[in-house]
């Protein structure tokens, strides 16, 4: 059956010159604030280390990394010139097998990512494009490039900062340029991240991130405390584990929307769990689902309309039973209660995060929530309706998340 390949055309509606490097020393920055919260270098090797051999316990598919060896890579900074995480390239059989990306701070989660894949700031075409990007606005202002630093400022938030020196030799500007799009940074933008940052801030989401740093601190004490013990054998950590899977959950790539396409997924999962009148047929699946959510010619549903379609769905074939409902602030606990009672769900992530395996970011996108690893990260399994593969991203990896439950 045919199926439109059309993976970023899938949104949720809510409301020049080279060869200008010279050698500079680059600007001091203060130290951290709370030295105590730094993660040196050697801490996070060891981290990382510890991890790659737990990675393979609840990732089959990745059961290369068990015996692998990780290689420090990369320093990444924040805004305001902090150390932020470091990345490990993970090292099978002394091929390059994928990367882990450990926090510098423990007000972070201690893993970050890791993926397969290569790291943004690895890209060769990323580097290119932002090269170009930074040497135009270097030119337009009379202005060469002194130095480059990489940033990372959360998941999927890879930029490099690029210095400019002028005619005297003199650091006077810089300009950030985003690896994923290629895109310059608005100093506005910038300012977001920027922990130094107390304009307007929103005592919800400064009561969040307390409690973020909190919990990040605790899962670097719970880590500390695994390693101390010396048992770091995979049985061990298997033993150990919180990780939640739904078997059955079929795999559907795009058609019509990211939306009706997580529900067909959603749906077709009932399909073999004693609720057999749904169709075997995916593509009119998803098409019932997209007439049913109202979804656009470009893919665009309104996240009123999914619990509205699903059920309307569900009606025609009979099934009257069926409740769906939105849940505008979903929660890990939530997460997990709703896997572990073997019902998947659809996740809907809003500046979301790079999955596992890709090298874009999910932006505004639907997903089918099958799985969840408890660990020292909190990580969801997906079928993303990219690919009919599994993918994981890092729970909170995206601005906010809405689920939308379907319970027969």
């Amino acid at each position: 059956m045919g199926k439109l390949n059309l993976k970023n055309m899938c949104t949720i509606s809510t409301i020049v010159a080279f060869g200008l490097f010279i050698v500079c020393l680059s600007p001091s920055v203060s130290a951290m604030s709370d030295n105590s919260n730094v993660v040196t270098l050697n801490n996070a090797e060891e981290v990382a280390a510890y991890y790659v051999q737990y990675v393979p316990v609840f990732m089959p598919s990745m059961s290369d990394w068990e015996d692998a060896t990780v290689k420090y890579s990369t320093t990444f900074y924040d805004i305001d010139g902090n150390k932020s995480a470091f990345s490990f390239d993970v090292i099978d059989n002394g091929e390059y097998a994928g990367y882990i990306l450990v926090s510098a701070t423990r007000d972070n989660y201690p893993i970050l990512e890791f993926s397969e894949g290569s790291i943004p700031n690895d890209v060769a075409e990323f580097q290119s494009k932002s090269m170009v990007q930074a040497s135009e606005y270097a030119v337009e202002n009379n202005l060469r490039i002194c130095k480059a630093k990489p940033l990372y400022l959360g998941g999927t938030f890879y930029y490099i900062e690029y210095s400019l020196i002028d005619s005297s030799g003199n650091v006077s500007d810089k300009v950030v340029v985003d690896l994923i799009t290629s895109q310059s940074i608005s100093p506005a933008k910038l300012s977001n991240f920027s922990s130094v940052n107390t304009n307007s801030v929103d005592f919800n989401n400064e009561l969040l991130q307390q409690n973020k740093v909190e919990a990040a601190n605790e899962l670097w004490n719970s880590l500390e405390n695994r390693m101390d013990s010396g048992n770091l054998t995979p049985d061990a950590m298997k033993s150990s584990r919180g990780l939640g899977w739904v078997d059955d959950v079929p795999a559907y790539e795009w058609y019509r929307g990211c939306s009706p396409t997580a529900s067909a997924m959603v749906l077709g999962y009932w399909d073999t769990q004693g609720y057999p009148d749904f169709t075997n047929n995916e593509t009119l699946l998803i098409d019932e689902l997209a007439d049913a959510m109202n979804t656009g010619s470009g893919g665009n549903t309104s996240m009123s309309n999914i619990p509205i379609g699903i059920e309307d769905v569900c009606e025609d074939y009979g099934y009257n039973d069926f409740e769906s409902s939105n849940e505008y602030y979903v929660t890990w606990s939530e997460t997990k209660s709703e896997i572990d009672g073997d019902r998947p769900f659809v996740l809907s992530v809003f500046d979301g995060g790079v999955g596992s395996g890709h090298s874009k970011p999910y932006n505004n996108h639907s997903v089918t929530c099958i799985g969840y690893s408890d660990y020292t990260e909190d990580y969801v399994f997906i079928h993303d309706t990219w690919d009919e593969n599994t993918h994981h991203i890092a729970f909170d990896n995206w601005d906010r998340a809405h689920a939308t439950w379907v319970i027969p």
